[in-house]
């Protein structure tokens, strides 16, 4: 049993715990889209010389798949997982430079983001994920300033009415000028892909700036309804790197008979046992409490941080959405509105703002109540 459950422990190992999840997660999500199938023999590769495989058809097919079955093994039951996850993004990015008509940025983001992961050490933070990041959004933003057809509006113009037929854009566009709003919409794609670039460069500003790339493409996503294929998905696993998660066991203090289902619920998620609940505090407005470098977090700071670092609360939301456009493969717009409801909830529940307006209500209403 206790082997069986290694694919949940996230803590004691060579990786950081949530370098770890983020590595899983992206590795589930690389098998559910199947890229297992995509593993192929060359086939016009970005690099001539990988068609040297093609003398003998198939062993390259079945070299990579399995290597990419070991390590993925490896990985899940936290066997040398910081070598695993190395091998994992070398075959993701070898299968990409090994077939154009197979390439896919999305896919070559996740073989970056595990083959650097494998390079980042437990006591760093993930230097080359943060890296890796501001390189991609630069480089979108350089490819969009050295585009005419970006600063015309040509490009967004034609993308969002004649390509996608988009409602939003359709709707809005009449209200000015000829091109003007899809002007103004490039212009602001150029900036924030430039912005976030920059901000992720600087510590003091990374907090910032991660928010500003969940809001962002959130909202890009409402306007166009597109995914870009599944990099949305592994933007946000990505980001769970980028989380400053705790060194210790997190000893957390609750009010006698407080917060009954949340403790069961958190306790079912977190897998390591490193949150810890221990029953005593008296202060009246208080149902929950942890303390953090020196400094008391309360009520729902603390709810929102231990969520934050319960592994089981971000596969949850993983195979949440997994199992919602399984269900709802079939209706397009049903799909879309639940992923747009239940993601700007998210977005809206742990913003830091929401805080002092969840503490309003909750006491508010207990108030009330007496």
């Amino acid at each position: 049993m206790t082997f069986l459950r290694r694919p949940f422990k996230f803590e004691g190992t060579a990786m950081q715990p949530n370098i770890l999840l983020m590595c899983k997660l992206l590795t589930l999500m690389l098998i559910y889209q199947g890229f297992f199938d995509k593993l192929i023999d060359p086939f016009i590769p970005f690099i001539p010389w990988l068609d040297v495989f093609n003398t003998v058809p198939g062993v390259f097919k079945v070299s990579v798949r399995v290597l990419f079955i070991s390590a993925t093994v490896a990985l899940f039951f936290n066997y040398w997982v910081r070598t695993a996850s190395f091998v994992l993004g070398c075959i993701v990015i070898l299968s990409q430079v090994a077939s154009i008509p197979n390439y896919y940025n999305h896919v070559f983001v996740c073989g970056c983001a595990l083959f650097l992961a494998g390079l980042t050490h437990r006591t760093q933070p993930p230097y080359f994920l943060i890296l890796q990041l501001a390189v991609i959004y630069f480089g979108a933003s350089l490819n969009k300033i050295l585009d005419p057809d970006w600063w015309s509006g040509a490009f967004m113009h034609n993308w969002l009415l004649n390509a996608r037929g988009n409602v939003f854009y359709t709707v809005m566009s009449p209200f000015f000028p000829d091109k003007v709003f899809a002007k103004f919409l490039s212009v602001m794609a150029i900036g924030t892909e430039l912005l976030i670039a920059i901000l992720l460069l600087f510590k003091r500003y990374r907090t910032f700036a991660v928010w500003f790339i969940i809001v962002f493409h959130t909202l890009l996503f409402t306007i166009t309804t597109i995914r870009f294929g599944h990099f949305l998905e592994s933007l946000a696993i990505i980001l769970i790197g980028f989380l400053n998660w705790p060194k210790e066991d997190l000893v957390v203090s609750y009010k006698t008979g407080s917060l009954v289902r949340f403790r069961k619920v958190i306790k079912f998620l977190n897998f390591d046992g490193q949150i810890i609940f221990k029953e005593g505090l008296n202060e009246e407005k208080t149902m929950i409490a942890y303390t953090k470098n020196d400094t008391e977090v309360l009520n729902f700071n603390a709810i929102k941080d231990i969520l934050l670092y319960s592994p089981g609360f971000y596969l949850f939301l993983f195979f949440f959405d997994v199992i919602i456009r399984y269900l709802f493969d079939f209706n397009w717009k049903y799909l879309f509105t639940i992923n747009t409801v239940s993601v700007w909830i998210l977005i809206l529940f742990f913003l830091p703002f929401s805080t002092n307006i969840l503490n309003a209500l909750i006491f508010k209403t207990k108030k009330a109540s007496r």
